[in-house]
């Protein structure tokens, strides 16, 4: 199952891409995400990092892509996967559309499908909060 969600954010590419890159403040934008164990401040493309998520096992994340204008992760636990894109583009004035993707796959996700349609708009709502008010 794939979900999408789009909005104009008033910040920098750069300065929403450090947000998501910043592991160690995932839950704050993730509320699938408890915790993450890393004593990085900024994910490393490729290094799978344990979280603490509301899924059963333990699932790990692992960020394929960081750039100003794609940030690109997959996250895997105990059937359940979930691939997740955020496609920034600058809007001139400081202003970025920002598209957040998810894709879906596995037995818990497919069991709990209707579930998350407003994910992405969820996330999007935190990720401008933080971008725009620092919260």
């Amino acid at each position: 199952m794939e979900y999408s969600g789009s909005r104009m954010i008033n910040a920098t590419s750069t300065a929403i891409a450090t947000i998501l890159a910043d592991i160690r403040r995932l839950p704050e934008w993730n509320p699938a995400i408890l915790s993450v164990t890393t004593v990085d401040s900024l994910a490393l493309v490729g290094k799978p990092y344990r979280i603490r998520a509301k899924l059963p096992g333990s699932p790990t994340i692992t960020y394929d892509e960081i750039a100003d204008d794609n940030i690109v992760w997959r996250l895997d636990g105990f059937q359940a996967h979930e691939a997740g894109a955020w496609k920034l583009v600058p809007a001139g004035d400081h202003k970025t559309e920002v598209t957040h993707t998810i894709t879906h796959s596995g037995a818990i996700f497919r069991v709990l499908a209707g579930a998350f349609q407003t994910v992405p708009g969820l996330r999007l709502d935190r990720l401008q909060r933080r971008a725009e008010y620092g919260e």
